[in-house]
């Protein structure tokens, strides 16, 4: 049995605030949903001009995922010139945090991202994210990133409650912010610190080859996520709001969460998750 993956990252003294830009934007690329588990139960209901109720639209049950398959080994290159400069030692858990932030330190430009990269054990961190969202978890101790300023809100129709539409325009800044990652230089740097993934994949008790279907899972499990285009019926419990569809409800969480962004911000997370996934699976040739 394995412990809680939130409480099993390493952490050492003595290393640099730098974070792992191939981590922290896939990471955004898969959900983005951290900041999504932070929101609040609405405080304001919006009342609306009455009209006939409107039915939730009912979504299909979550489509069971098929195993996950692996994903190919970078071919090795072909051999060069051999130079006098000796060959940099390569990077290891202690010291990778700097070398992968200057990897992918011009992969975007968003304040939203560059509030993401000030963590450390970014290598341990970034396999307790995929991991976590590869079963549908939320991430939350391993991914903070801010939650919007605006409040989660519902509107009321004839007595229903349903989730205000307008609310998914928080997280535009969000899905703009992965629709403009470079897809290229995520693999490229998979493939570059793939080891220290599957090294720090293994520490959370799982055998480290594993890692890249864990990968392919998570980006599977945000594709099978529903695009609900009518607004959805809500029901309030205590302090916070359900979904009122029970099928809805059993959703993953990271699924549930996704849906809060609205149909058009799924939209362009799903195109970037369809793009990494066929990118990691289908590498052009060397």
């Amino acid at each position: 049995m394995h412990s809680d993956p939130e409480n099993r990252m390493s952490r050492r003294q003595g290393r640099s605030k730098s974070y792992w830009g191939w981590v922290a934007t896939a990471a955004i690329l898969i959900v983005g949903v951290y900041f999504l588990s932070s929101d609040p139960a609405p405080t304001t209901e919006v009342p609306l001009a009455k009209a006939p109720p409107i039915q939730a639209p009912t979504p299909e049950p979550e489509p069971k995922l098929l195993p996950a398959p692996d994903i190919p080994q970078k071919p090795e290159p072909n051999p060069i010139a051999v130079t006098e400069e000796p060959p940099e030692p390569p990077a290891t858990l202690e010291t990778s945090d700097q070398e992968l932030r200057k990897a992918l330190s011009n992969n975007n430009s968003s304040v939203l991202l560059g509030s993401a990269l000030s963590n450390e054990d970014l290598i341990e961190r970034g396999a307790s994210i995929v991991d976590s969202l590869s079963r549908g978890a939320l991430p939350f101790k391993a991914l903070p990133v801010s939650p919007p300023g605006e409040k989660f809100s519902v509107s009321t129709i004839d007595g229903e409650d349903y989730m205000n539409t307008q609310s998914y325009h928080r997280y535009d800044s969000y899905a703009q912010t992965i629709s403009e990652l470079d897809t290229q230089t995520l693999t490229n740097n998979f493939n570059r610190f793939r080891p220290l993934l599957e090294q720090a994949y293994a520490g959370l008790g799982y055998p480290g080859q594993d890692f890249d279907n864990a990968l392919i899972r998570a980006l599977d499990r945000v594709l099978a996520t529903p695009q609900l285009r009518e607004p959805i019926a809500l029901k309030k419990k205590e302090s916070v709001y359900l979904y009122a569809d029970a099928r809805i409800e059993q959703l993953t969480q990271m699924q549930k969460l996704l849906l809060r962004m609205g149909p058009d911000n799924i939209v362009l997370i799903q195109t970037q998750a369809t793009s990494l996934r066929d990118a990691l699976l289908n590498p052009p040739p060397n």
